[in-house]
C-alpha cells in the first residue's frame, strides 16, 4: 500500500492513538487522586477500609468486568474486503481505540495502590507501563495489513 493517502490515514490513527494514551492517564490519575482525597478528607478512618482485601478485589473485578465488554466490542469489529477502503479505516481507529482504553485499564490496580496506599513504587511502575503499552500497541502500515487481512 503506496498510497500517500492510506499513509497519512494511519498517521492520523497513530497520533491519534498516542492522544488518547495520554488524556485517558490523565483522566484516571484525576479521579483516583480526587476520589482518594476526597474520602480521606470526608472519612479519615475510611482510609484503613479502603486498603482492606475485598473493597481492592471488587475494584479489580470492576475493571476486569469493563477490560472484558471492551474486548468482546473490538473482537466484533472485523475486517470485510467488501468495503470501501475508508469505511474499514474507520473500523480500524475503533478497534485501535477500544484496545488502548483496555490496555490502560491494566494499570488502573497500579494507580489505585499509589491512591490509597501511598506506594511510590506503584507510581514508577504505572508511569513506565503507560509508554511501554502505547509503544508497543503504535498502530502501524503492517499492522493494519495484517489486521485487514485476519
Amino acid at each position: 500500500m503506496n498510497n500517500p493517502d492510506f499513509h497519512r490515514a494511519i498517521g492520523r490513527i497513530r497520533r491519534r492513538h498516542w492522544l488518547h494514551y495520554v488524556v485517558q492517564t490523565l483522566l484516571m490519575a484525576g479521579l483516583v487522586l480526587a476520589t482518594t482525597q476526597a474520602l480521606v478528607a470526608l472519612r479519615p478512618a475510611r482510609g484503613a477500609a479502603l486498603q482492606s482485601g475485598p473493597l481492592m478485589g471488587l475494584l479489580a473485578g470492576l475493571a476486569l468486568l469493563v477490560g472484558l465488554g471492551l474486548l468482546v466490542l473490538a473482537r466484533r469489529m472485523v475486517p470485510n474486503l467488501r468495503r470501501l477502503a475508508a469505511e474499514n479505516l474507520r473500523i480500524y481507529q475503533g478497534r485501535v481505540l477500544l484496545h488502548d482504553s483496555m490496555l490502560l485499564l491494566s494499570g488502573l490496580p497500579l494507580l489505585l495502590a499509589y491512591g490509597v496506599a501511598g506506594s511510590g513504587l506503584a507510581l514508577v511502575a504505572y508511569a513506565g507501563l503507560i509508554p511501554l503499552l502505547g509503544w508497543l500497541t503504535a498502530p502501524s502500515a503492517p499492522a493494519y495489513q495484517r489486521w485487514l487481512l485476519s
